[in-house]
This record gives C-alpha cells, sequence and structure tokens, in this order.
C-alpha cells in the first residue's frame, strides 16, 4: 500500500464557511481575524491492491487555472483516468470541490471518468435538504443525486472490496461515514473530520462545530485506542504539521 497527502494549501475559514488562502512564506499568523481557524484542505490516494483510491476531493481551489488537486495528482505521475475509486467521508464543500463542474448544457461531469464514486446515501439526502447553509455547494450535491458512476451506500457499516471497509460514524455530520484500508499486516483508518488533526488525539473535546460532538468524541477514544494497539496509521485531513501518523512514532 502506497499513501499519498494531496495538499491544495492552508486556508483561514471562520463561520462563514469562506476559505481564504493563505500563504505562510507572507502571511503572518498575527493576522489570522479573530473567530477563524487555519487548516490545510488534503485528500489522500491510497494505492491498494489493483486499485487507485482517492479520499475525498478537496476544496476545488484553483491556481494559474488549475485545480491543485489536479496538479498534485500530476506531480505523482497520475491521471485522472487512474482513479478507480473516489470514496467521500461527509459532503460538505471542502471534501466535495474537486469532484466535478457543471457543464454549460446543465450536465454534472466528473473529473474522474473511470472511477466509481461511494457515498452515505442519506448523507446526500441530508446534504440536499439543507438550503442556504454554507457548508454544502448545492450544484454539486445535485449533480451526485442522479450520476452513473455513484454507488450509494445504505448501510451503516460494510465492505467495498476486500482492502477497503466503512461504517457510519454520524459525529462530524449525521451520516458522515470513516474509512479503513487493509493491505497484509498494515491498516489504514481515515476519519476525515471526526479525527482531522493531530491535536483532536491529543485533546480529546466534543467539539461545538460537530452535529453531535459527544458522539465524535466517543468515537475517537475507540478509534485512538485500536489504533494504539493495532499500530493503525492514520489521515488527517486538515492537519498542516502532520498528515500521516502512527500513534507509536508520536
Amino acid at each position: 500500500m502506497k499513501i499519498f497527502p494531496l495538499n491544495e494549501g492552508l486556508f483561514t475559514v471562520d463561520s462563514t464557511k469562506v476559505f481564504v488562502p493563505f500563504n505562510k512564506e507572507t502571511d503572518r499568523m498575527t493576522d489570522i481575524p479573530a473567530g477563524s481557524v487555519l487548516l490545510t484542505v488534503q485528500p489522500f490516494l491510497i494505492s491498494v491492491g489493483s486499485d487507485i483510491v482517492l479520499l475525498d476531493a478537496g476544496l476545488g481551489f484553483a491556481k494559474d487555472g488549475q485545480l491543485q488537486l489536479m496538479s498534485a495528482l500530476q506531480k505523482l505521475g497520475i491521471k485522472p483516468d487512474d482513479v478507480t475509486k473516489v470514496i467521500l467521508s461527509h459532503l460538505h464543500k471542502d471534501h466535495t470541490g474537486g469532484l466535478g463542474q457543471t457543464l454549460d448544457n446543465g450536465e454534472y461531469q466528473l473529473n474522474f471518468p473511470n472511477a466509481t464514486y461511494y457515498l452515505q446515501k442519506r448523507e446526500l439526502d441530508y446534504a440536499l435538504a439543507q438550503k442556504g447553509n454554507a457548508s454544502y455547494h448545492e450544484p454539486t450535491l445535485l449533480g451526485l443525486s442522479n450520476h452513473a458512476q455513484i454507488e450509494f451506500l445504505e448501510s451503516d457499516e460494510g465492505q467495498i472490496n476486500e482492502h477497503i471497509s466503512y461504517a457510519v460514524s454520524g459525529g462530524h455530520t449525521p451520516f458522515h461515514q470513516v474509512i479503513w484500508i487493509r493491505e497484509v499486516n498494515e491498516t489504514v483508518l481515515f476519519a476525515a473530520d471526526e479525527l482531522p488533526r493531530t491535536a483532536y488525539v491529543e485533546k480529546n473535546y466534543a467539539y461545538k462545530n460537530d452535529y453531535d460532538g459527544k458522539k465524535a468524541q466517543e468515537s475517537r477514544k475507540h478509534w485512538i485506542e485500536q489504533a494504539q494497539a493495532e499500530n493503525w496509521t492514520l489521515l488527517f485531513y486538515h492537519d498542516f504539521k502532520k498528515s500521516v501518523m502512527k500513534l507509536t512514532e508520536a
């Protein structure tokens, strides 16, 4: 198994859910507005078995006319056609922005033409009901709702194939899911926004930005204990210092 973080960059974000690029070379930490947090947006590419798997799809941030997600793949020598599976933890816009775009004819075109896209059907239904919620990008949600490449997951847990399993965790959003990828003796956990930064390992609070902070807190406790006991690799989507870590190495 090979793991590749696909970093889109640093951003500040506040309660309005507007992501503002932050340049660590020129911007100062003291300039971050009160009430904003600094985070990275970082999908992951996993090569496992015969699959090339994308975990979440970033913010869709473009630089010089090219999506940063695509630039990161290009640096790895990966073409969009090479991706075989896209698995979405949940549908907030900073996890779905690189999925595709609406064409002039109204058709929604996904960016990875040979991939099957996996998402929780109940998560999509919930997201579509959040009219005016700045955390979501409605055209993307509508594009996903009836696309031929989508495979909806409707169970609380299950297997996608011999290497990939999922479970609805329901802490950050009602039907947020976490993903395990296993090969030989290695287990990788992608808990997305229920374990987005290493700080959540160190300070396992019930965070107010979660749909059910208490549930997320209890799940984290269980995952952290199991990760320590079984030497799992953890992936951190929003951590700008450490993206991939075993707790035994912390």
